[in-house]
């Protein structure tokens, strides 16, 4: 595999309030799942990853994302509904390996 990334992912609130904490690094994957993560990862547009978090609604999910592509490094806030969709496989394949 190629190209590097490594993924933090935060997930806080909702109705259960069970917070989740996720770290992956394709270079600790199995290689379908890394080249599922770096996928996934060069399908977004990093500019998404500003905050739209919003402070209504302590059950909306909030989702603090850090992604590390090669010497890149992006960080942000993200929450429901202002999730754009281009980001919601990224997160779902996140919190299916939290």
């Amino acid at each position: 595999m190629g190209e590097r990334v490594r993924v933090e992912l935060r997930r806080t609130g909702g109705f259960t309030g069970r917070p989740v904490h996720v770290v992956l690094d394709s270079a600790r994957l199995p290689p379908a799942d890394a080249a599922e993560l770096v996928r996934l990862v060069s399908a977004i547009d990093p500019g998404m990853l500003k905050s739209t978090a919003t402070s209504a609604g302590a059950d909306l999910m909030r989702y603090d994302l850090t992604i590390e592509r090669g010497p890149q490094r992006w960080q942000g806030t993200v929450s429901d509904p202002a999730i754009p969709a281009r980001l919601r496989p990224l997160l779902q394949f996140l919190t299916n390996h939290s």
